[in-house]
């Protein structure tokens, strides 16, 4: 609701904020809607996870990413960089997930091991995503709290990687040799992983 009086407001004063806003609302919207998506399509794990803490560290990343505030007395170029950041991110997130297909998920829980496409260069991409798109909404909305909330989001997609690699080697004893040899979340050098088995796997 909030994109589409954005879209209203823009049409009617035509300025390069008021359409820095309408970027802004539309890369955060379409976050949420492309996760809600991919949840409701994804088939059922090996081993669901029941874990307290995992439901905690998932349910506070999707509702921090939802209470961001939006830009108020942040400049235009501001704005924009954090539109630009975002919409980077997004990209790098809808690649890693296409390159997961079925075996997305939101709950640390195996459903595969895949090291093609963006899992090539880091363990985790598509949580690399989530965070690059929160700090370019925080960029274009540089208040404390934002801040803050950018800081918990981090926190808890670090406890959704470590449960999700306990899973992932619980499973897939090849996954050692993929983790030893890929960063976790920092992208590097390409490494070539021929002769590791391409199965798939969680975000």
């Amino acid at each position: 609701m909030t994109t589409f009086e954005r879209i209203q407001t823009a049409l009617e004063v035509g300025t390069t904020r008021a359409w820095a806003l309408v970027g802004y609302w539309t890369l955060k919207a379409a976050v949420v809607a492309a996760f809600t998506f991919f949840i409701a399509v994804r088939p059922e794990s090996r081993r669901p996870s029941r874990a307290p803490l995992a439901f905690v560290a998932c349910a506070a990343a999707l509702v921090l990413v939802v209470i961001l505030r939006q830009p108020s007395g942040s400049s235009t170029t501001l704005v924009l960089a954090g539109d630009f950041v975002a919409l980077v991110s997004y990209v790098w997130l809808l690649a890693s997930v296409l390159a997961l297909g079925k075996c997305f998920g939101i709950l640390p829980e195996a459903r595969g091991l895949v090291t093609r496409g963006p899992y090539r260069f880091v363990r985790h991409p598509v949580y690399l995503g989530e965070l690059g798109a929160v700090l370019g909404f925080v960029i274009g909305a540089p208040t404390f709290w934002n801040i803050g909330v950018l800081v918990a989001f981090y926190a808890a997609q670090a406890v959704r990687m470590r449960l999700e690699e306990k899973a992932l080697t619980r499973e897939f004893p090849e996954y050692a040799r993929y983790a030893a040899a890929t960063p976790r979340l920092v992208p590097w050098a390409p490494v070539s992983f021929a002769r590791i088995p391409t199965a798939s796997r969680p975000s």
